[in-house]
Parts: C-alpha cells; sequence; structure tokens
C-alpha cells in the first residue's frame, strides 16, 4: 500500500487555506464569528499558514450544546480559524483514501449520501431473502485515536502533516481508557478516545476507521450484498446461518477497534418484512416508505416552527423551506454531501 510524502507542502499553502476558508463559509455567512474572520481574511489565513509551518498551531477551545433530532446527542462547535483547518485536512487527504474507500461505504462522500444509500440497500432487499441490520455503540466516542492515527499512518508518510492531525485529535477526548503493558502492573498506558460531533474531520476520519470494516466484510467474510451509511450496516444473504456467522465475525473485528455492536440495534430478519435503514423501511417487493418515528418527528418540528412563526421569531419562509427540504427527503430525491 503506498504511502503518500511531502503533503506538509502542499496542505500549508495560501491557496490551499483560502479554499479552505471558502468551504468553511458555506452556509454560516450571517454568524458574528465567521464575519470577523472574513473582515480580516487575508491577515487570517496567512497567520495560520505562518502558525502551521513554525509548528505553533494550537486548536482552540469547543462551545458543545446538545441537539435532540433524531436523538440526544452533543455537539462540538470548533472555532471558525480551526474549522479551516478542518477543511485543509480533508482538502488534501481525501483523494487519498477516496481511491481506498469501498463504493458501498455512503456517508460524508461527495456523490453518496442518504438517498444512494437507500437505493442499494433496495436492491439488495430485492435481491435477497435476509438482511442483518448492525449498528455500532456510541460510535463517535468510542474511536481509538491511537487506532485511528495507525490507518492514517498507512496511507500518510508525511510526519508534520500527522502532527498537525494529531493536533486536532487532541483537542477533544470522551475519555481515555487505561491499559496495562507489558508485565508490570505500574506500568499504565492511556489510550484517548472520541471524535468531537461536528467537525469535518471527524465524519471523515469516521469513515477512515470504519474502511477496516468495510474491506473485512467485502474481502475476507465475502459477503456481496453489504451497505454502510456512517455507523449503520447492513448484510443481506439467503442463509440465516451464513449471516449469523458473520455476524460473530464482525463482532470479533470490531473489538479489534476497540468498538462494540449496539446490542439492540442487531436483527435479522426477512427482508419481506421491511429493512429499516437511513430513515426508510425497504421491502422485497420494492416497496419503501419513511419510518414513521422520523414522521412524528418532521410533525413535532413542524408544530414548533408554526409557533414561532406566529410569535414573530422566524419568518414564515423558513417554515415553507423545511416543509419543501422534508417533501424531497420523503420522495427520496438526491441530496449531496455538502461540508
Amino acid at each position: 500500500m503506498k504511502r503518500h510524502k511531502h503533503l506538509f507542502e502542499r496542505f500549508c499553502t495560501l491557496e490551499n487555506l483560502f479554499a479552505a476558508s471558502r468551504e468553511a463559509l458555506k452556509g454560516k455567512r450571517c454568524k458574528p464569528p465567521v464575519a470577523r474572520f472574513f473582515a480580516e481574511q487575508e491577515k487570517e489565513v496567512v497567520a495560520l499558514v505562518s502558525e502551521l509551518r513554525e509548528e505553533r498551531y494550537a486548536h482552540g477551545r469547543y462551545h458543545y450544546f446538545t441537539i435532540h433530532e433524531p436523538k440526544e446527542r452533543v455537539v462540538a462547535a470548533a472555532p471558525f480559524r480551526d474549522r479551516v483547518v478542518h477543511h485543509a485536512i480533508v482538502r488534501m487527504i481525501e483523494p487519498i483514501f477516496e481511491k481506498r474507500f469501498i463504493p458501498d461505504s455512503f456517508a460524508c462522500r461527495v456523490g453518496k449520501g442518504t438517498h444512494a444509500a437507500l437505493r442499494r440497500a433496495s436492491e439488495f432487499a430485492r435481491r435477497y431473502r435476509f438482511a442483518l441490520k448492525c449498528d455500532v455503540a456510541k460510535y463517535f466516542p468510542s474511536i481509538d485515536h491511537e487506532i485511528l492515527l495507525a490507518l492514517l499512518r498507512r496511507a500518510i508518510g508525511d510526519e508534520r502533516l500527522l502532527q498537525v492531525i494529531e493536533t486536532v485529535l487532541a483537542s477533544h477526548s470522551d475519555g481515555v481508557e487505561q491499559e496495562w503493558s507489558g508485565g508490570d502492573l505500574l506500568t499504565v498506558k492511556l489510550r484517548p478516545r472520541g471524535l468531537p460531533i461536528g467537525n469535518l474531520t471527524s465524519q471523515f476520519f469516521a469513515n477512515v476507521y470504519l474502511n477496516e470494516l468495510d474491506h473485512f466484510v467485502k474481502h475476507s467474510l465475502r459477503v456481496r450484498g453489504y451497505v454502510r451509511y456512517v455507523d449503520d450496516f447492513l448484510l443481506f444473504g439467503d442463509e440465516r446461518e451464513r449471516l449469523r456467522e458473520c455476524g460473530l465475525a464482525i463482532r470479533q473485528k470490531l473489538a479489534e477497534l476497540r468498538l462494540r455492536i449496539n446490542p439492540d440495534k442487531y436483527r435479522l430478519l426477512p427482508t419481506r418484512h421491511g429493512v429499516d435503514f437511513v430513515g426508510f423501511v425497504s421491502f422485497a417487493d420494492g416497496r419503501r416508505r419513511v419510518r414513521k418515528a422520523n414522521v412524528r418527528a418532521f410533525e413535532r418540528r413542524l408544530r414548533w416552527q408554526l409557533w414561532q412563526a406566529r410569535q414573530g421569531k422566524i419568518p414564515m419562509k423558513r417554515v415553507g423551506v423545511s416543509v419543501r427540504s422534508w417533501a424531497a427527503h420523503a420522495a427520496g430525491r438526491d441530496w449531496k454531501w455538502v461540508r
């Protein structure tokens, strides 16, 4: 496997950082921190390039907040200048890893997305009799930094760029595991874990991490009917026992990555009963419907937006945009990954 060197020189250029700042701007133009950055964009980018080249770059502190859709999650908002660095990193290494990702991994990739994943799952549901549904428990908080860096080093041979990536990883941790190494009970190795939900780098690194599982399923287990979206994945086949065996092998592979299957979302079922994936249920006869829980969540959100509009807190136009977006999603229209 080829390791790419001399990446830092191209990563740490004014051209790359300016392009990264424009990408980070999308959808956030009106926010005060973004406006302040762009009021002195040239000065800010030049300062970032200088800090990176002189190895003085330090990641800022996150602002943490909780969202409740579709379930409660803690989101980490990095300072805007750090988000520029995140985009610059992904711009540099995404082409390298994109060649290594399998076609049936659909999250956070250009030209993929939920509806492409849905079409692929529907195709497999029509072709096979059974599906094994799996979900990784607490995926982002469980990602081991040391394992992730080892996976990145397989493709990246530039230590200066890896040092910047380590700085980004070290800026957040969901905890540290203690591991006794060697034969000495007093020798303790600390293993930080967890990626912050909200970083572009987190989305990308999450794909790198489970790319190990993707290749294991496709090449070691030789499962043709496989599709993954972030930490939610399906295996299809015509033999129950074969899928059960694959499930056990996958548990062992995930254990090597310090991950585990969510037992509440581990199901082996006939495709004629419907397969729940990316918010839709696909049936063996080709039918598809939106998951009922998603419909109820949209109805709650719509009632809340209508109340806000009546109070004058948001324009009614925003409610209309929300309704049209939901209608397009429910109809299965394509959405591209937006950075």
